[in-house]
């Protein structure tokens, strides 16, 4: 009796790691970056023209930290940078902000 409790418990364990672990597979990581415009490689010029090479530019700069390609890209807005970053709000002008999402 003993025994088939165990496996019994075994079994339902089993199944909750089986689902959970698919569920946390199913759900894509994503990050927001912020790129300054002084990043000396000009990916705001870029960044700010609604053409292909917005998206060439954003989708590179995702695969260079590590994720496969960008989700979407926009200006930087007041409430994206804190001031706990250090960063100027000056230098914020014509920045952007780049979503990447393995």
């Amino acid at each position: 009796m003993l025994r088939l409790s165990v496996l019994a418990l075994a079994a339902a364990l089993s199944t909750i790691a089986v689902f959970s672990a698919r569920s946390s597979q199913s759900e894509p990581k994503q990050k927001d970056f912020v790129v300054l415009n002084d990043d000396g490689y000009g990916t705001s010029d870029c960044l700010s023209k609604e053409t292909a090479c917005g998206r060439i530019v954003a989708d590179a700069w995702c695969e260079s930290k590590g994720f496969a390609r960008s989700v979407a890209y926009r200006p930087v807005e007041q409430g994206d940078v804190t001031h706990s970053t250090g960063v100027r709000k000056a230098s914020l002008i014509e920045s952007f902000v780049i979503s990447c999402t393995q």
